[in-house]
């Protein structure tokens, strides 16, 4: 006889299968598009495969150079005052576990593995590595590196190290470099962490002041290598060149970065992709700079000091929190490489369609002496907060567009000079306001929109001198009449007659602050 199932249960069953449906297709989903993301990446996780339960265990007690030549966990203790330790295992994986131990060269590196598939470094207690001011030649001319590996490297542990290169790099490899835990101190004559093929960085506390560049990725030849991938630590670089240097790509996914650089602070001859983390930097040249396309998707970027805040071909700003404070422009989409972006300013007979900046969501706050945001092509506003504390000086726009400005949401706050000044653009399709203030408003000065039943729309206080703002929002409704406040006391009153509307006039404008105007760059 068939049991009949109870009508309850299958709808139970029908309502589980769903859930499970669901979850399956989010899975799938987030994975597609960290997929189309990061394709151009090619991550070695190869120390992970390594089954270390299948090679021998060696207790090795360091006194003098010592060399490794087949596979197996090498435990190490004690010190070498002259001397290295040499991996020279052909195919073999080696393990090297550091406890607590010196290692010193006087001639030449403190680690070097010149034959292996992977070499891993895990890291147990406090240790100590130094190599030599000038190294020997018994030593290759590419072996420049304290810890110098010309296979994949993977540094991980609970311990620390102290390393100092004296010649040129800290840690080097000439395939993937990958950390994954410990803490490290590291003073580099030259570079601080250079990994051929990619830097891979997952966990760790990570201090590097170097006299070039902090942490480099530099293979040219490899399409999807050349990068360097952030997925977490704390991050601390001081860097006589530029801080985080690629060929490729640079993704920060997580982590707590902070860069002190003289030249940029974060710099990859092609994309940048940040979706995460906390950034601050301080640079002697740009802060961000990616030849090609840059996005930021989530995360936290503070750029206290630069020349150029932020530069790329192609700019877009989708999430997140972002701080820039720049000298020069602070944001700007402008073609070519660094350095060599055309930095005339807007107008159609310097127009390059090519290049773009985007802002989609997040809070983005711009305080520059050139332009504030700048771009060669379109500059595009489809959502989030912008505030733009633009120039004082009349050869500059707080926005500054070469083909041309639209917002279609969010809101948008510009305020600056008035002799380059530019609106939000006729195409828009969202209204806004182009306001030529009559006098010079000074630094602090609090300005605010009121609608007709008094809900502010539009309130700013500058850091700076200006007498001109551009300003959208969707809250600006055609034929609605507004009222501008200054300091609490109203200052004029319109009414949105169009979807650019111009209070004030340039011409009638007698009290620019700043210099007198200028060639724009």
């Amino acid at each position: 006889m068939k049991r009949k199932v109870d009508s309850k249960w299958l709808a139970l069953i029908a309502i589980t299968l769903a859930v499970l449906a669901f979850a399956v297709f989010i899975s799938l989903f987030n994975n597609k598009k960290q997929a189309i993301d990061y394709s151009d990446i090619l991550i070695d996780n190869g120390d992970s495969k390594i089954n270390w339960d299948k090679y021998d265990t060696y207790d090795v007690e360091l006194k003098e150079t010592y060399t490794i030549g087949q596979s197996g966990t090498y435990h190490l203790t004690g010190s070498i005052n002259d001397g290295l330790v040499i991996v020279n295992a052909g195919k073999g994986v080696v393990r090297l576990i550091l406890d607590n131990v010196t290692i010193k060269n006087t001639s030449g590196p403190a680690i070097a593995c010149y034959n292996a598939d992977d070499l891993v470094i895990q890291l147990v207690g406090e240790n100590l590595i130094e190599d030599a001011t000038s190294y020997s030649s018994d030593y290759d001319e590419d072996v420049k590196g304290a810890i110098y590996s010309k296979a994949d490297l993977t540094l991980t542990g609970d311990g620390s190290l102290i390393l100092i290169a004296n010649n040129e790099d800290g840690i080097v490899s000439k395939d993937d470099l990958k950390i994954n835990g410990g803490k490290y101190i590291i003073n580099a004559k030259d570079d601080g962490i250079r990994g051929k093929d990619s830097v891979y960085i997952v966990d760790g506390d990570i201090n590097i002041v170097s006299l070039a560049d902090g942490i480099k990725s530099n293979n040219e030849t490899v399409f999807n290598k050349g990068f360097i991938l952030i997925e977490n630590g704390n991050i601390k670089i001081i860097a006589g060149a530029k801080g985080l240097k690629a060929i490729s790509h640079i993704v920060i996914q997580g982590g707590d970065v902070i860069i002190e650089s003289k030249d940029d602070s974060m710099h990859s001859d092609r994309d940048i992709n940040i979706v995460g983390g906390s950034i601050e930097i301080n640079s002697g040249d740009d802060g961000i700079h990616a030849n090609n396309t840059l996005r930021i998707s989530g995360g936290g970027i503070e750029i206290k000091k630069s020349y150029e805040g932020i530069e790329a071909q192609v700019i877009s700003i989708n999430d997140g929190k972002v701080s820039v404070v720049a000298s020069d422009d602070g944001i700007n989409a402008g073609g070519g490489a660094d350095g060599s972006a055309n930095v005339n300013g807007a107008g159609a007979l310097n127009a390059d369609p090519n290049c773009n900046l985007v802002i989609n969501g997040g809070t983005v706050y711009i305080n520059a002496s050139g332009d504030g945001l700048d771009s060669n092509g379109y500059l595009t506003f489809n959502g989030g907060t912008v505030i733009v504390d633009g120039p004082t000086n009349n050869g500059n726009g707080a926005l500054d567009s070469g083909a041309g400005i639209s917002i279609n949401g969010g809101t948008v706050v510009a305020v600056g000079a008035s002799g380059m000044a530019e609106n939000l653009g006729q195409k828009s399709s969202i209204n806004n306001v182009s306001i030529f203030f009559t006098s010079v408003q000074k630094a602090g000065t609090k300005i605010v929109i009121k609608d007709s039943s008094g809900k502010t729309i539009i309130s700013h206080e500058s850091t700076k001198v200006f007498n001109h703002m551009a300003a959208g929002s969707s809250d600006f409704i055609k034929g609605e009449k507004y009222t501008i406040y200054i300091n609490g006391t109203e200052y004029q009153s319109f009414t949105i007659n169009s979807v650019v509307t111009t209070i004030g006039s340039s011409e009638t404008n007698q009290n620019r602050p700043g210099q007198m105007p200028m060639m724009r760059r």
